[in-house]
């Protein structure tokens, strides 16, 4: 499943924080913006251990929003890359 994570942080600090833990599992596609291919169960793991933790709500917003295959196929992109396609395999 590919996952649509977006957010709006208040404190520069906080958000620098959330968005290299995003970028550790998911690809920015704009500043506040990125494409996670995650499976709910890993998504839902990040959320409660590692992104909401950081965040302040009364303060800070974080929306995630699920891209099935059909919503992937039909997105439109201008400039930038596409869509998010995890590597087939990975090198550690």
């Amino acid at each position: 499943m590919l996952w649509l994570v977006c957010y709006d942080v208040t404190d520069d600090r906080r958000r620098l924080k959330l968005a290299k833990r995003l970028e550790q599992r998911c690809q920015r596609v704009q500043r506040s913006v990125f494409e996670c291919p995650l499976s709910e169960a890993v998504l839902d793991k990040n959320l409660q251990k590692y992104w909401l933790p950081l965040l302040k709500l009364d303060e800070d917003n974080l929306r995630v929003y699920p891209l099935d295959e059909t919503a992937k196929r039909r997105s439109r992109v201008f400039g930038g890359a596409r869509p998010y396609e995890p590597p087939d395999f990975v090198i550690l």
